[in-house]
């Protein structure tokens, strides 16, 4: 996948390192809107899925776009956990995380997240901030589903997720590959 983004007409880059399908996904440490660190791990001993989706910031920009996907996974019936994911706590960290249904809101401090998935931009007005990621991990803790957008204002595209997550949910096995 090309490391380029663009985002009203800037161009960045983003860190060299980046996860990709069928890779196991890495654990990663956070802190929650509390100020506590915590550790968003790959699986999960209730066999539910993950799905980590970063943000740039929470501007109006992006804030319509970031309800809507929390209004959209709040009806999903499957055991999955959901986790926003900036690069430093906002100034409406409180109030945005009030109206969220279904994720929890997290902070990337140690820039972990940003350099393991390849989602950190390394050029540009939006150095250092995350660039708008989609991970869909499997109940084994495999990437299972990526959307990382070109052109950050284009959307997510929710009914390519619903699939997805209708393909992760019924094809996993329990065996792993060697099974």
């Amino acid at each position: 996948m090309e490391s380029d983004i663009i985002y009203k007409n800037e161009q960045f880059d983003l860190c060299d390192d980046f996860i990709d399908i069928g890779y196991m996904a890495e654990n990663f440490e956070v802190v929650d809107t509390n100020g506590e660190k915590q550790e968003i791990k790959r699986s999960h001993s209730d066999g539910s899925m993950s799905l980590f989706i970063s943000f740039p910031d929470t501007s109006d920009d992006f804030s319509k776009e970031i309800l809507k996907i929390d209004q959209f996974m709040s009806k999903i019936q499957v055991p999955i956990k959901c986790y926003f994911i900036f690069n430093e706590e906002l100034e409406d960290t409180t109030v945005f995380k009030n109206r969220l249904k279904k994720f929890e809101m997290v902070f990337d401090s140690e820039d972990e997240f940003g350099n393991m998935y390849g989602t950190k931009i390394v050029s540009g007005s939006l150095e250092n901030k995350l660039t708008k990621a989609l991970f869909l991990i499997s109940k084994d803790g495999a990437v299972f589903f990526l959307d990382m957008p070109k052109d950050l204002e284009k959307e997510f595209d929710l009914e390519r997720l619903q699939v997805e997550l209708n393909k992760a949910y019924v094809t996993y096995t329990g065996t792993g590959c060697h099974g």
